[in-house]
């Protein structure tokens, strides 16, 4: 049996998001993985943490632990310069502990980290056996750093030198906790947190990338398939460093479809009926963070409502104005 620890770290608004990533997280899981799973946070209570137990209590591939951070980084956060209104982002102070990994799970050399806004798609428990030679953490390189150049316009200039060939997306990490306890990141990174002067817009993801300062190594497109890569490559002015068959095979065959910008909760992106199609298989419940969803299905149900009396209405015309030519003969 394979035994690969990973870890989430959401706050209570995601608990039903999470439910479904960790649903189609082990239900695509090979009968040798053995996966440790732990969720750090700082506000998930009893009650909501059993919506999480009820669904891995189902797979004999797993255990799910709960790590309560205790807003060990909330003073952090307040005084990081954190511009997390970039692009309707929305993070928490949650969102930074990923970061300290090394910290919370001393007993393990390699983690991987997973966001919970995703569907697994297949099989992921290759990547755990990366190559992490003199690698503090691997990802995925950012694919859109040619098409998009707001995507590292806020780090200074020394920093978006090294990092436009060396960027990792987040959404899913394998870390090196050995090298990076060995080389003592931690405190490069609580630098950054401190340093007022860098703009972090994606706190965990500019966190990392400018602590590891090029040592990353990379993971396959396909395993944070983005929905809207399918928009993209309609485009013929889209530019990437991957190829086209890359960014191909990230659609045809993802391991993972990570809803990086746009949520199946409170829109509609690519690929937004699966995850429903979980979500209710799961009997799940909209919370707060559905309130979007919802006054869209309404708007929806309204839509159709109109539609559906402007169709009756001439409907009704025709055939009262066919019976009066009629009757008229």
């Amino acid at each position: 049996m394979k035994i690969i620890p990973i870890f989430f770290a959401f706050d209570n608004n995601y608990v039903e998001p999470a439910a479904v990533a960790f649903y189609s997280l082990l239900n695509k899981t090979k009968d040798d993985v053995f996966y440790e799973m732990y969720v750090l946070h700082s506000d998930i209570g009893e009650e909501r943490q059993k919506i999480l137990f009820d669904i891995v209590r189902n797979f004999n591939n797993t255990q799910l632990t709960f790590v309560d951070t205790s807003d060990k980084f909330v003073n952090m956060w307040d005084n990081g310069n954190f511009n997390c209104n970039y692009a309707n982002s929305v993070f928490t102070p949650d969102t930074i502990t990923r970061c300290f990994a090394s910290e919370f799970f001393p007993q393990y050399e390699r983690i991987i980290y997973s966001d919970v806004d995703i569907i697994v798609m297949d099989d992921i428990s290759k990547i755990y056996d990366i190559d992490l030679t003199n690698k503090y953490v691997a990802g995925v390189k950012n694919p859109f750093l040619r098409w998009n150049k707001e995507e590292l316009s806020h780090f200074k200039f020394e920093h978006q030198e090294f990092l436009k060939n060396k960027h990792i997306a987040d959404g899913i990490w394998v870390m090196n906790l050995k090298k990076i306890r060995e080389d003592n990141l931690n405190i490069k990174m609580l630098e950054v947190i401190n340093d007022k002067t860098i703009e972090k817009r994606f706190p965990d993801q500019d966190i990392m990338n400018i602590s590891c300062n090029g040592k990353v190594g990379f993971i396959p497109l396909n395993y944070i398939s983005y929905p809207y890569m399918v928009d993209l490559l309609a485009n013929p002015n889209f530019v990437s460093d991957y190829t086209k068959e890359e960014l191909y095979d990230s659609i045809i065959n993802p391991k993972i479809i990570h809803f990086a910008a746009q949520k199946p909760w409170n829109g509609m992106p690519n690929y937004s009926n699966l995850w429903w199609t979980y979500f209710n298989y799961l009997n799940l419940e909209k919370t707060k963070i559905f309130k979007d969803a919802i006054s869209s299905e309404k708007r929806k149900i309204k839509k159709y409502k109109r539609l559906f009396f402007l169709f009756l209405a001439t409907t009704i015309s025709f055939v009262l104005t066919t019976i009066i030519i009629l009757l008229m003969r």
